[in-house]
């Protein structure tokens, strides 16, 4: 069964190709609901779940999975979607902010609305360390590239880590030693009962005076009544959101006419047929040789 959230006809094609053996049923058109045995979509009716009584997994076709925390869905493996073209996308959307920041880029079309031609001296690159909040797939695609750029890495996670070229950093003590070592912070944390509301007032009281904060994981991990008020206080010298607790952002928010706050609409990285089509189609097949899958949702976690 099948219902992409879009791409509907590119979606059956890709996976039609990939597993040509197998009746690909695009919902809502199930002709047999006792044949579907994957269920691939974003979002879905779980009610409607219970008509598949031979359902042996369900994969995700985005990289969240907080869509599946406490619903009443059948007991069975949830695959979530690791998709490095997707990672690569979020890489580049995270570097293009730190750098526009970074290099007072911000600065520079100010002046050009002015007419003023008036060069400014940037930090070193190896002088702005960035820290990265979530060392997953995602945040370890952002490090490497932000690491090819020059620029430190810091990185902060529930459990620590051991990469090289990394200060890893764990706990909350840790969090807070982290983002005051940071010049610019990249939150790519899931949603989880651990995260939400995790960047708060008291967080953000350790951010290194004139940082950046971009976040690009899931909104409600920020309080952003404080995100504003640091903001404003000049903790942070601005803030790049490209997802918020309600989405879309309510027009009442004081983000949006905020001068140091950039927002975009949840699209720094795309979930796109060609690319995550075939790794979806690779866990039907491992499932289908007696394999795991990779990587399964752990509700414990929280992803």
């Amino acid at each position: 069964m099948l219902n992409p959230y879009s791409e509907r006809t590119e979606w059956f094609e890709m996976l039609t190709r990939e597993l040509p053996d197998m009746d690909i049923q695009l919902w809502p058109d199930i002709h047999n609901p006792d044949s579907v045995e994957y269920a691939v979509f974003w979002v879905h009716d779980t009610e409607d779940m219970r008509r598949y009584p031979n359902l042996r997994a369900i994969l995700a076709t985005t990289a969240g999975v907080e869509q599946f925390a406490g619903g009443d869905y059948p007991d069975v493996p949830i695959v979530r979607l690791a998709d490095e073209t997707m990672a690569g996308e979020m890489a580049a959307y995270a570097a293009h902010w730190v750098v526009h920041f970074h290099r007072k880029m911000d600065f520079y079309l100010d002046q050009q609305a002015a007419k003023v031609w008036r060069p400014t001296r940037a930090t070193a690159t190896g002088d702005f360390p960035v820290g990265i909040l979530g060392f997953g797939s995602i945040g370890r695609h952002i490090g490497k590239c932000l690491a090819g750029l020059g620029y430190p890495i810091n990185a902060w996670t529930r459990t620590g880590g051991e990469e090289e070229g990394v200060t890893h950093y764990r706990g909350r003590d840790g969090l807070e030693d982290m983002v005051s070592a940071s010049r610019a912070i990249i939150n790519v944390l899931p949603h989880t009962p651990e995260t939400r509301r995790l960047i708060d007032a008291g967080v953000l009281a350790h951010f290194a005076p004139g940082s950046i904060y971009i976040s690009l994981g899931r909104g409600a991990t920020t309080i952003e009544s404080d995100l504003v008020s640091a903001v404003e206080q000049g903790v942070l010298s601005a803030a790049v959101l490209d997802v918020t607790e309600t989405e879309p952002l309510p027009p009442d928010s004081p983000l949006w006419n905020h001068p140091r706050v950039r927002i975009t609409p949840h699209t720094s990285g795309f979930t796109r047929a060609p690319t995550a089509a075939p790794l979806i189609a690779a866990n039907i097949r491992r499932i289908e040789r007696g394999e795991a899958p990779f990587p399964v949702y752990d509700p414990r976690q929280g992803y």
